[in-house]
């Protein structure tokens, strides 16, 4: 079996695909301001989604206000990779990054970013929050945005100064208990202390600035990130008891490397090293994960507000996504880190001038798509070298399909970190009703390991792996031979063998 992907130690990203001829794009926009807003972790388990648990009005006005995504998928349901690819316009693959460490300058240098687009384009580009990620270095590309992007620096200086003088450490959103941090806190601490109320804060400012610009603002929110945290207002939105507990039942036949064994939230005080976590705990982690995506949904309110009072609201195109999916105890398991529909699903929201307004859409979409979509919505030029599709003409009709499937993939096996090769990949793509993976050697690709079969024609859940069953061999033959067509559309993902 071929199996089409990129070995980046012997195929480098042509530097000219990179390259975007700015004198050659005529700066014919429409003027249009954009709002870029991220946020991490957040799961589409929000009100506008059908989840009338959920206590998030702002988000649920902006729906009301453009195209709500169903069927949105992230490209790596991690930070750095989804990010990196959403704001490159390109996969994993093409920008060789899987992991948390690498900043992706060190393997496309010469690619032009999102933001970096629209400056050349002449846009004021301006970054606050989280956007980029790396782990450990914290870069946020200088070249992308017309100013230095220093409120992360000023942010973490303000929560020292707000904790400062307290012994316990319970303060803020960083609450710790003999050096590790709560994976849940209900903050008694005022809002405005809060990371992403200052951010927000800031943003509103900045807004009221760029007013008379024409801006490209980024915000990129912490929360619903573990820990959970949020003041008390938020967690007494929900009633404890009335929390739900999902199905914790494991997926029947699912492959070994599907799991990933909810290692992220056992880095926390309190949570158990291997096992289930028992009712009273995932209640309470639920209940602190929906208090903190209210407290952000809050944030949202007023970005959209000062959207209003400054007279933006109907000559800016407002995006919302979310980086990833994350399980909150789905399966018995808990984040993200896999290819299973809570993993790769995410929310993605886009309002704009002369566009539906409060639609929803089935269209498969992909956030690599989102590149192309801001451009074709601002009037801008494309750049060649991006890997997703414009959705344009779904935000025109939201009956209209604009792809087959959605890509997403995850390394399994050695760590990824400072270039050492993870032993297995796992492509995955999602249909409009199935999702097939394919789990396959990294270094030969021919080697087939697992295969991965989910029907999501009536549920988001996986019930059973239906790989095995005998009646569906056609099927799976066929939906591999789409997953290796699908691959084989991209520039760097080429059928190819390592050589010995």
């Amino acid at each position: 079996m071929v199996v089409c992907r990129l070995i980046l130690s012997r195929v480098f990203f042509p530097v000219f695909l990179l390259l975007t001829n700015v004198s050659a794009i005529a700066q014919t926009g429409k003027g249009y301001n954009v709002l870029f807003i991220a946020v991490d972790d957040l799961r589409p388990e929000l009100k506008c989604y059908g989840a009338a648990h959920m206590k998030t009005p702002n988000i649920d006005m902006l729906a009301g206000q453009g195209v709500l995504f169903e069927r949105a998928y992230c490209q790596q349901a991690l930070c750095a990779p989804s990010r990196n690819s959403i704001m490159t316009g390109l996969r994993p693959d093409a920008i060789g990054i899987y992991d948390l460490q690498t900043f992706f300058r060190t393997k496309v240098p010469e690619v032009v970013t999102l933001p970096e687009h629209f400056r050349k384009n002449g846009y004021h580009a301006e970054s606050l929050g989280k956007i980029f990620h790396t782990a450990h270095q914290n870069q946020d590309d200088p070249q992308s945005w017309s100013v230095p992007s220093t409120l992360q620096r000023n942010l973490r200086q303000r929560v020292e100064i707000i904790t400062r003088g307290d012994t316990t450490g319970l303060q803020g959103d960083f609450p710790k208990i003999n050096g590790k941090n709560l994976p849940y806190y209900l903050s008694e601490a005022p809002e405005p202390n809060m990371t992403d109320a200052v951010l927000a804060e800031t943003a509103v400012k900045k807004l009221e600035e760029l007013r008379d610009s024409t801006f490209f603002l980024a915000v990129g929110f912490v929360k619903p990130h573990l820990p959970f945290v949020a003041p008390r207002a938020y967690w007494e939105m929900y009633d404890a008891a009335s929390v739900k507990i999902p199905d914790r039942t494991p997926v029947k036949d699912m492959s070994p490397l599907a799991s990933a064994n909810s290692g992220e939230l056992r880095m926390y005080h309190s949570i158990p090293q291997a096992g289930d976590m028992d009712d009273l705990l995932s209640r309470n982690l639920i209940h602190g994960y929906y208090a903190s995506v209210s407290m952000i949904d809050a944030q949202i309110g007023k970005l959209l507000k000062a959207l209003k009072e400054n007279g933006l609201s109907e000559k800016t195109i407002v995006v919302l996504w979310g980086d990833h999916g994350f399980k909150l105890g789905e399966y018995g398991e808990w984040c993200k880190q896999g290819n299973l529909e809570q993993d790769t699903r995410v929310p993605l929201l886009i309002s704009a001038p002369g566009i539906k307004k409060g639609v929803k859409t089935m269209s498969l979409a992909e956030l690599v798509d989102v590149y192309p979509t801001l451009c074709d919505l601002a009037g801008i030029a494309k750049p060649s070298h991006l890997e997703g599709v414009s959705l344009l003409p779904v935000l025109k009709n939201p009956g209209k399909a604009v792809k087959k499937v959605a890509i997403s993939q995850y390394p399994r096996g050695k760590s990824l970190e400072y270039d050492r090769k993870t032993e297995i990949m796992g492509y995955s793509i999602r249909t409009d009703r199935y999702r097939y993976t394919r789990w396959q050697k990294y270094e030969n690709p021919d080697e087939v390991v697992d295969v991965e079969l989910y029907d999501h024609r009536d549920t988001q859940m996986a019930g059973r792996n239906l790989a095995r069953q005998p009646e569906l061999k056609k099927e799976l033959q066929r939906l591999d031979r789409l997953l290796t067509t699908e691959l084989s559309r991209y520039t760097l993902l080429r059928p190819q063998k390592v050589s010995k």
